[in-house]
């Protein structure tokens, strides 16, 4: 078989405006394995109450990040697949899944290697990734899927050095998820968020539990680092709505630090490969604020992956061993 590579992130508007916001939300929003509502109560949240002004405050905020090259993660994704000789499509805007898909097939691959730039499993991104796949290809090709990769050391390693010099008090702050895509995620139907300790409690769940999946980064990296208890702490960003998230959330808990005598802190973002709006915007801009709002002193984010020669090597094992990833 001729083999090809796609990688796959969430995706930017085309531009930091308004009418790019627009479009580019309606599209994620209305993604069913985002917003896992039927789809009458989906579009109604979605059109009625989410879009007459999320798009106006998005703009505002892809604005304080957007660059010379654009979009941040577009331009790392791009210089990735760039350097890979790999193609590259986004879930939502553009480049899309399905031209990249027809690139793929023109070029003679019958069987295309989808790698989602997700380093732990959740319904909302390598969920859907799949599916956006899946719907492009047609069964036109044979399609494997990289494996979650929360624990790969060439993932694991080069974040645990970027924290080998920091003094300050560490915060992991991972993305967060309605606490019910959790359950629906659960093969088994009952073991996550069954008991406070389920996430160290060996299940067939853990498979495809994200919040699993991020306390396993987080302890593999401190590990790695030496980072001492008591040094650091973990929490969940970008929650949307009134559900339940995933607790403790990084805005509730950047305002307590200080409250707690920490006053110098460093975040670092682990479910991000690239940095983006949620890591650059949300954490590095607000979250600073925030955190020298409720009485911190100092405060750094510490970058993605990126496009570093880390980010190229931890891409390049992952697609050596794409004989051993699973058909989908």
């Amino acid at each position: 078989m001729k083999r090809g590579f796609l990688l796959m992130n969430t995706g930017s508007p085309d531009a930091p405006n308004e009418a790019a916001l627009r479009v580019y939300l309606k599209e994620f929003l209305m993604d069913p394995f985002v917003i896992d509502l039927p789809w009458p109560a989906r579009a109604m949240l979605v059109n009625w109450i989410i879009l007459p002004r999320r798009p106006a405050q998005s703009a505002e905020a892809y604005k304080e990040i957007w660059t010379a090259n654009g979009s941040p993660l577009i331009h790392y994704c791009t210089e990735l697949a760039k350097g890979l000789n790999v193609e590259v499509g986004m879930a939502y805007g553009k480049p899309s899944i399905k031209d990249a898909i027809e690139r793929l097939l023109a070029s003679g691959v019958d069987e295309v290697c989808l790698l989602p730039m997700f380093p732990h499993y959740a319904m909302a991104t390598t969920g859907s990734c799949i599916a956006g796949v899946k719907k492009a290809l047609k069964k036109r090709a044979t399609l494997r899927i990289v494996p979650p990769f929360y624990l790969e050391p060439t993932y694991i390693e080069p974040l645990a050095q970027s924290l080998a010099d920091v003094d300050e008090h560490i915060l992991f702050s991972y993305h967060g998820l309605p606490e019910r895509h959790l359950k629906k995620t659960d093969p088994t139907g009952h073991h996550c968020l069954s008991s406070p300790d389920c996430c160290n409690t060996p299940s067939i769940a853990h498979d495809t539990c994200y919040r699993h999946q991020c306390f396993a980064t987080t302890h593999a990296i401190v590990k790695q680092a030496g980072i001492a208890d008591g040094r650091y702490s973990v929490s969940f960003q970008s929650r949307l709505g009134r559900a339940k998230w995933m607790e403790p959330y990084t805005d509730k808990v950047l305002t307590a630090l200080p409250k707690k005598g920490i006053k110098n802190l460093a975040v670092i973002c682990p479910a991000f490969f690239c940095d983006c709006l949620e890591t650059l915007e949300e954490i590095e801009i607000r979250g600073k604020e925030t955190f020298l709002a409720a009485g911190g002193e100092s405060f750094r984010m510490i970058p993605c992956l990126n496009d570093t020669p880390a980010g190229f090597h931890c891409l390049e094992t992952l697609m050596a061993a794409a004989d051993h990833w699973p058909e989908a």
